[in-house]
């Protein structure tokens, strides 16, 4: 997708309600793009409210990894892409999965059942502009009796 501002990434380690704060306390366009833990998260947006984050971060003590992307996944930024992956989604036959798969997009279990291939074409195109919900996927899996993660 060709955008004006591509916007920047950065993996910040912090307590999540900390990351949560100090993002919400920055001026103009950033967001928690991945939640991996409760004390990391990866957090993306436009580049000067980003680069502000990062320097918000730094300043309260956090160790912050900018990170080297094209563009910053999981924001609105490639929202537009979502719609050509719609798309192409619509033209390959997706089918429930044969075992649990939990999608990033919101920590559940992909669909089953015979609709389970438009609303896995939904969650995927969704899932380019929305936060990976990577913890709430562990609890899911945990809760349904997974207890072994590589």
């Amino acid at each position: 997708i060709s955008v004006a501002d591509q916007g920047r990434m950065a993996a910040v380690f912090a307590p999540l309600d900390e990351i949560e704060r100090i993002v919400s306390a920055v001026d103009g366009y950033v967001v928690i793009a991945n939640i991996n833990s409760d004390k990391q998260a990866v957090i993306g947006g436009a580049t000067k409210p980003v680069e502000a984050a990062i320097e918000a971060f730094v300043n309260a003590g956090y160790n912050v990894v900018p990170l080297s992307v094209s563009h910053a996944f999981h924001t609105s930024i490639v929202a537009p892409a979502s719609g050509p992956l719609r798309e192409m989604l619509s033209r390959v036959h997706l089918q429930a999965p044969c075992v649990p798969v939990v999608a990033n997009v919101d920590g559940e279990f992909y669909p089953t059942g015979s609709s389970a291939g438009r609303q896995m074409v939904d969650i995927l195109a969704r899932q380019v502009a929305s936060p990976v919900q990577f913890v709430k996927g562990l609890h899911t899996l945990y809760e349904n009796g997974a207890r072994v993660f590589i």
